[in-house]
């Protein structure tokens, strides 16, 4: 009989072993994990499972993207206490405060931005917190509620995608929120233009509510990512760690969500307007009707008084006892409104 004999494990190996069981136990049911990639320079991404991360963190060839659920408390303990991430990230993720935060951390960028809500079609302007850390090899997520830009980067992965960084790969999935931005911009811009093309042949009843809502997802999409692109711009100019493909990436995404506020700005402007529009075209109809409510009581006023009169019933009244006394009567009634028009045209307030 052969003896055996077993190796000692390393520190390492040992430490990775209870962060893999660990985050395995965290991502049962409610899904703590909930997606992960190796994403290359050359060839199609990777999809990562539970017992893959502790080699794809330590990787070096690959830059690896993890996307977490901090819902589940599990998870944010094993994030909590995982050496993998710098500790600004992991307090972070302690305090799961949604306030925006954009700072260098070690080799890498913190971020806390806003992101559209998975359930956003109901609430267009809905979003939610997402928290990122990204360095060279390495991009993490994070998120309490589920959000349309993570879900979106996954569909493009399964698809295909390169990268040399972690940097590049944050900026993408930021391109991916602006391109959400755009998509809902050009959504409205298009029921903007049949509400205008509504208004323009007259039909003015029913376009007050969706322009007042269009113009408050446009004010609080604004209020939500203008700040960010300020912040993310003047991140981009005092710092300069970055790599030259790094720089560019994340400028060129800077650039675009500009493009996608400049747009909401537009949107808001041209519902700012279409709803001067209605008003005015609203104003019109109301004094067109209120002109015309007011010539024919002008007219009716002697008409009344005439019926008025000859309705008193008292002795005395003229024509009570003449057999045509009632067709006299209606003459003079037809006569004094034909007088008030003639008086109105001649003074021409007809």
């Amino acid at each position: 009989m052969l003896a055996t004999t077993t190796a000692p494990l390393s520190r390492i190996q040992v430490r990775q072993s209870v962060d893999s069981l660990s985050l395995a136990d965290a991502s049962g049911a409610e899904l703590g994990l909930i997606c992960g990639y190796q994403v290359f320079a050359h060839g199609r991404p990777k999809e990562l499972h539970v017992q893959d991360l502790p080699l794809a963190l330590a990787a070096t060839d690959a830059v690896t993207w993890l996307h977490f659920n901090l819902s589940d408390l599990r998870v944010r303990r094993w994030l909590l206490a995982t050496p993998h991430l710098p500790m600004l990230f992991r307090e972070a993720l302690q305090e799961l405060e949604g306030n925006r935060r954009i700072e260098a951390v070690e080799d890498g960028v913190l971020l806390v931005l806003n992101d559209l809500g998975y359930q956003s079609s109901d609430d267009p302007d809905e979003t939610g917190a997402l928290w990122c850390y990204a360095d060279s090899r390495r991009l993490i997520t994070a998120r309490v509620h589920a959000l349309k830009s993570p879900d979106d980067f996954r569909q493009r992965l399964r698809l295909g995608a390169v990268t040399s960084s972690g940097i590049e790969l944050l900026a993408q999935l930021l391109d991916l929120r602006s391109d959400r931005l755009r998509a809902l911009a050009r959504q409205m811009s298009a029921q903007l233009d049949r509400i205008e093309d509504e208004i323009l042949a007259g039909n003015v009843k029913l376009q007050r509510e969706y322009l007042g809502r269009t113009r408050r997802t446009c004010a609080r999409l604004r209020r939500q990512f203008a700040p960010e692109r300020i912040e993310l711009a003047k991140f981009m100019r005092t710092r300069s760690r970055f790599s030259a493909s790094d720089h560019e990436a994340l400028a060129a995404m800077i650039d675009n969500l500009a493009f996608a506020i400049e747009e909401l700005s537009e949107l808001y402007e041209r519902a700012k307007l279409l709803q001067e529009e209605l008003a005015s075209r609203l104003a019109e109809s109301t004094s067109r009707n209120l002109y015309t409510l007011s010539v024919l009581t002008a007219v009716l006023l002697p008409m009344t008084l005439v019926t008025g009169v000859f309705g008193m019933n008292v002795a005395g009244l003229p024509g009570m006892r003449n057999a045509s006394a009632f067709w006299h009567v209606m003459l003079l009634i037809f006569a004094s409104g034909g007088l008030t028009l003639a008086a109105l045209r001649w003074r021409k307030l007809l």
